[in-house]
């Protein structure tokens, strides 16, 4: 259950579930608000789909009423939320039906979440069975935040569709130079330019103005290309900053985009800039196609990049020393050749869509046997 599937870390976690759950389990998707393009994708595989229209909050508190009615139709024996809307009404509304498992997800590390929000979720807290988090660092920060019982919580890492990062035309044996520059072709860059590229949604948390700032003022980044995929509500104020510091010409905004592998093939090295995190899936699908990643050391990211061995870390917000670290990839491609080696190796056994939905296949099944007993 969502408010809404967008394209994002955390509905792709949904569409991958409901893919590959085993015949055992028979997934029933909700969409509290709107289906949006991953809801639409999700119905594609054959799973239902319900659609409320409802916008629950604290000026729509009866909207949880109509969550509810849906659970009493459906009877479903867990519900699972994703982010925050769900988090709150979702889990309310199943408690109140009695639905016999209810587990909650949390993916980011939510430093300004309100504190009624944080209350409103430690009181939940006891009639929710689990909530997963998609790093240690989350579970940890979670913990404190809600006063949550540590039994209670527990980490599964997000899975991550590796077949994402494949172009949509196999290359052909010594052919990689000729389709890396027809994709980049099509995208307005030049055929022989060192390009950068960011997937994330155009937020405050996600750090796109501290990257462009890096850009601006780095030297070494003078000729450099940025792919900047992903919408939201800063898209208009993000492209004034761009255009302020002469950078248009070389920031390339793409809007939200599904061909993830053609657009990772045409970069040279990945960037994730956020302020804060859980643990971001673009990053780790970056690294599963053998891209070097440049990020900041916020939440599980440092779980996954090693710096100076799978990647660079810097500190969140300091446009300096995100360039500083963006400047010397680009300067050294051996450097950029091993990073992305050995970020592919670190990855690929670990984030597998088949490992993340054997582990919360096997919490569905502990809880209903501790259920039963």
């Amino acid at each position: 259950m969502a408010h809404a599937f967008m394209v994002g870390g955390a509905e792709e976690i949904v569409l991958n579930l409901v893919r590959h759950l085993p015949a055992r389990f028979e997934p029933m998707v909700c969409c509290i608000h709107e289906a949006g393009p991953i809801g639409d994708e999700i119905r594609k595989t054959g799973t239902p789909v319900a659609v409320l229209g409802l916008n629950p909050g604290m000026r729509r508190p009866r909207d949880v009423g109509g969550i509810r009615r849906y659970l009493r139709e459906a009877q479903p024996q867990i519900v699972h939320t994703f982010l925050l809307t769900a988090s709150l009404y979702g889990r309310l509304a199943a408690i109140l039906e009695r639905v016999p498992i209810v587990i909650g997800t949390e993916v980011n590390m939510y430093a300004d979440k309100k504190p009624h929000h944080a209350m409103a979720e430690r009181l939940l807290m006891w009639g929710t069975d689990r909530v997963i988090a998609s790093a240690e660092a989350v579970r940890e920060f979670y913990i404190r935040q809600v006063h949550a019982d540590p039994a209670k919580v527990e980490v599964i890492y997000n899975a991550v569709d590796f077949s994402q990062a494949q172009p949509s035309t196999p290359r052909a044996q010594g052919n990689q130079g000729t389709q890396e520059a027809t994709s980049r072709a099509s995208l307005g860059v030049p055929a022989d330019a060192l390009v950068f590229g960011v997937i994330a949604r155009l937020t405050e948390q996600k750090g796109h103005r501290f990257l462009f700032d890096a850009l601006a003022r780095t030297p070494a980044l003078a000729n450099v290309h940025l792919l900047v995929i992903g919408g939201g509500d800063l898209r208009d104020t993000l492209a004034s900053q761009v255009a302020a510091l002469g950078l248009s010409s070389r920031v390339h905004f793409l809007g939200p985009r599904r061909d993830l592998g053609d657009l990772l093939g045409a970069m040279d090295v990945f960037v994730m800039p956020s302020l804060w995190e859980g643990l971001p899936l673009s990053l780790v699908l970056a690294m599963g196609a053998s891209l070097p990643v440049v990020a900041t050391a916020v939440a599980g990211i440092p779980e996954v990049v090693f710096d100076g061995r799978t990647g660079l870390l810097v500190p969140a917000g300091d446009a300096a020393a995100l360039g500083a670290a963006l400047g010397r990839g680009a300067a050294d491609a051996p450097l950029r050749e091993r990073l992305g080696r050995e970020a592919r190796a670190a990855v690929l056994p670990h984030f597998g869509v088949d490992r993340y939905v054997a582990s919360v296949a096997a919490l569905y099944d502990r809880l209903i046997r501790e259920h039963a007993a």
